[in-house]
């Protein structure tokens, strides 16, 4: 291409063709204006029709899916198929919290709505949750369309009904069709100002070969950088304007792919740091509730150990003495009987003394008192062997275990809390146990999540009746059934006042406890959890009604291999 040694400012083809200039850049802003408004209608009906298409598809997925890998996988299927649209940019489906469950981005994915690109629409979201109806809107800088649109999700564990509504945001992007309008509109102004070009062929053709040429090259440079191409370079030659212009740019656009390389650089080591905190912060949490459980296992089993350890030797001694105090007493009791056969008349004293102490009834009472102290030191001693097998402080290790035994010891230590008391009657235990095999486990810490779900269960039944809650027989009913070949449930449900679903969906966070302080930690029902589902392997969760009681299940395989074969369980109401 031909240098041009001159500047702009002073050549006639500038002055001939201002006038066409300017005629074609109103054509070309009055073009541009039509089709972005075409564009924008275009697209606002697209966008209606694919949201409401989709949502609907989300909707059905849900109520075809039993369960929740089911549903994910179709969702992002659906929203898979969407992405093949080149106009569309962004798409983010949020639950009823606005945590976004699934996006074609999936660093977007378990954010808040807040904390995407799509944050300016949380008041239109809000509405669109309230109305039930879908919105299409453009966003601020008018460069985009966003459809927002309502899907209702599927009821959570314990719904019939699901009122759960989530909401799909669709955004596409109006950049290409702004382009097309822009090249569109720069034909149909050439033909417009086609009659100054032909009146001034000469200049026209010395002006397209020497700027127009030139600059369209300046202007499609500028676009692909714009568009994210950052290694586009346009290097005109010549000392004019536009090449000056040009070396201008090649430098900017330098600057800015060296300056946007060390930022993706930077983005990714903070990417991988936040990863590395998120994971240690995770395993701080999880060494945490460990280091809980394992000291009050630590405590119980020093508390039953210093029990067993000064109760037992006692009741041993008494135990076995027992046996010597009645042949004891026996051989005396035969030796009156004996004296009163061969001496009819004993003297006064010894009459008066026999009436004293009703020999008789001494005689025939005492074998029973002999048999009641047995009985109780029989009873002692099978309490004392229900604590260490509740404690399990000789089987730490994985191991087999029968679940019915753990529950009874259990019972037998809370005993005494389901006694009648002033301000409640009696807690009546009603055992409907199924026939289980022996199962895998660590059975001291399987007896600490029936401690604790019992306990909860009693304070449930005491508050109840201190709120004149309490039903005339409050009641825990266990029961215990086998699933299948690999897998067990165990269900203990209580006659109290219910959970509010505000709280279920927080029950099994640490330190979360509805007791008042100094009653409860809430650590229990966190502890029970991490054993029952991370240690076993299994399910711990809670259907409650409000004003019906409570019941927390538990489901544990049988043998450990189990998980492997069985990934998923269906939760029974």
């Amino acid at each position: 291409m031909k240098a041009f040694p001159l500047p702009l400012r002073l050549t006639i083809p500038v002055t001939l063709l201002l006038v066409g200039c300017i005629a074609g850049g109103f054509s070309l802003y009055r073009q541009v204006s039509i089709s972005h408004e075409r564009a924008e209608d275009y697209l606002t009906q697209r966008a209606k029709q694919t949201a409401t298409a989709t949502a609907q598809l989300l909707e059905y997925v849900y109520r075809r899916a039993e369960v929740k890998e089911e549903r994910s996988e179709g969702a992002s299927l659906l929203i898979s198929r969407l992405t093949g649209d080149v106009h569309l940019k962004l798409i983010v489906l949020c639950d009823e919290f606005d945590r976004v469950q699934n996006s074609n981005r999936y660093e977007l994915r378990n954010r808040l709505l807040q904390d995407t690109p799509l944050a300016d629409t949380a008041s239109v979201v809000a509405q669109v949750r309230q109305q039930r109806a879908g919105k299409v809107a453009l966003n601020r800088h008018r460069m985009g369309i966003t459809a927002i649109y309502p899907v209702l999700l599927p009821p959570k564990p314990g719904q019939l009904r699901s009122d759960n509504i989530g909401v799909l945001l669709i955004d596409y992007d109006l950049t290409k069709l702004e382009q097309r309008a822009i090249v569109d509109a720069q034909q149909q102004s050439v033909q417009t100002i086609g009659v100054l070009i032909l009146l001034c062929i000469l200049v026209g053709f010395l002006f397209d070969q020497i700027v127009t040429r030139r600059a369209r090259r300046l202007v499609l440079g500028s676009n692909r950088l714009a568009q994210g191409k950052l290694t586009t370079r346009v290097k005109l030659q010549g000392s004019d304007e536009l090449a000056q212009i040009s070396g201008a740019f090649d430098r900017m656009a330098g600057q800015i792919q060296h300056n946007t390389e060390a930022l993706q650089f930077s983005e990714i080591q903070l990417k991988h740091q936040a990863e590395q905190l998120e994971t240690t912060l995770r395993e701080l949490s999880q060494m945490q509730a460990q280091l809980i459980q394992t000291e009050k296992m630590s405590g119980l089993g020093q508390m039953v150990a210093g029990i067993a350890h000064e109760i037992n030797n006692p009741v041993g001694f008494i135990h076995g003495n027992l046996s010597y105090v009645r042949q004891y007493a026996g051989d005396l009791l035969n030796l009156v009987e004996l004296y009163q056969h061969h001496v009819s008349a004993p003297p006064t004293v010894i009459r008066a003394k026999i009436e004293e102490i009703d020999l008789e009834f001494l005689t025939e009472d005492f074998s029973k008192v002999l048999q009641s102290m047995e009985i109780g030191t029989q009873r002692i001693r099978e309490i004392v062997l229900s604590l260490r097998n509740f404690s399990r402080l000789d089987e730490a290790e994985y191991k087999q275990a029968d679940v019915h035994e753990g529950i009874d010891s259990t019972l037998l230590i809370l005993q005494h809390r389901l006694k009648s008391k002033d301000n409640h009657p009696t807690i009546e235990v009603l055992k409907e146990y199924g026939e289980l095999p022996k199962i895998e486990c660590y059975p001291g810490q399987l007896n600490q999540v029936f401690m604790n779900l019992l306990a909860n269960a009693i304070d449930a039944l005491e508050d109840a009746a201190l709120k004149t809650e309490q039903p005339a027989s409050p009641q825990i009913t266990i029961r215990t059934t086998r699933l299948d070949a690999e897998w067990i449930r165990i269900s203990i449900a209580d006659t109290g006042s219910g959970i509010p679903e505000s709280v279920k969906a927080k029950l099994f966070d640490p330190f979360f406890t509805t007791k008042s302080i100094g009653k409860g930690t809430g650590l229990g029902l966190s502890i029970s959890y991490q054993i029952v589902n991370e240690r076993h392997q299994g399910k711990l969760y809670c259907n409650s009604t409000l004003g019906q009681g409570t019941e927390f299940v538990i489901e544990v395989p049988v043998h450990h291999g189990a998980v492997c074969s069985k990934q998923t369980i269906a939760v029974h109401s």
